[in-house]
């Protein structure tokens, strides 16, 4: 139960990413004559994960996360998108709370602290009870290609 509940927090964390279209990439300093800061693009991403679980958009959720995923539970890309699936029909709503996030960008490697809250309602009140976590996460993301991804999430410490 208490893993389960870990589980949650790492993938509402996830949860968390930004507006991103994967397949075109697009220069907003284009149109608006200014330009991103990588720690943007990267809030972006985490925006994007959390619009994606709130939405129950696997895929949108997927798509900014990296082929080398890896994180503490030894949890790679699939076993990920394995876990996604099973909570998506767990559960049939999410509610992801956010403060703004620390990043710290070194070259092509991002780090960010955040605190949020989820909560979430079971598809199935009589096997899965509702999630109602708060708590402090770590992420990881390399730019690869030109676009951000998460390499590893998990809680602080």
């Amino acid at each position: 139960m208490v893993r389960g509940l870990l589980l949650i927090t790492v993938c509402a964390a996830l949860l968390m990413a930004g507006c991103q279209t994967p397949s075109i990439p697009v220069d907003i300093g284009r149109f608006t004559g200014t330009r991103m800061s990588e720690e943007e693009k990267v809030a972006l991403v985490l925006e994007d994960v959390r619009n994606g679980m709130e939405n129950r958009r696997i895929y949108q959720v997927l798509a900014n996360i990296s082929k080398n995923y890896r994180d503490r539970e030894g949890r790679d890309y699939e076993a990920l998108r394995a876990h996604l699936n099973t909570i998506m029909g767990n559960y049939r709503s999410f509610r992801i709370t956010r403060t703004p996030p620390r990043i710290k960008v070194q070259g092509n490697q991002a780090r960010v602290v955040e605190s949020f809250g989820t909560s979430a309602e079971p598809a199935n009140p009589d096997l899965h009870l509702p999630v109602n976590l708060q708590g402090q996460m770590v992420v990881l993301l390399e730019k690869n290609e030109g676009k951000w991804q998460i390499v590893e999430w998990g809680p602080l410490g």
